[in-house]
């Protein structure tokens, strides 16, 4: 782990601390640099979903899930059976 000298709001920092239930400065920008990694990270996804990069990466997967008739096929929503 790298150590780094950053200038920080002292009242930003508090508030981190008790958002996050820690007790040290250390702790609270380690779990506010994660959160907000993580929230960047869904965003991207969930832009990349929104512009159809995902279109077809799944369709296998969904052609073989889904509600079944009793005798255990597929039961699309077209009308289709698949075995």
């Amino acid at each position: 782990m790298a150590r780094t000298v950053i200038d920080l709001d002292d009242e930003i920092v508090e508030q981190a601390m008790r958002v996050y239930g820690v007790t040290t400065k250390a702790a609270a920008v380690r779990a506010a640099m994660e959160e907000g990694v993580k929230l960047r990270l869904r965003r991207e996804l969930f832009d990349a979903i929104d512009e159809g990069e995902f279109e077809d990466a799944f369709a296998e997967i969904r052609s073989q899930t889904g509600p079944r008739k009793p005798d255990g096929s597929l039961e699309h929503g077209n009308g289709a059976s698949v075995a």
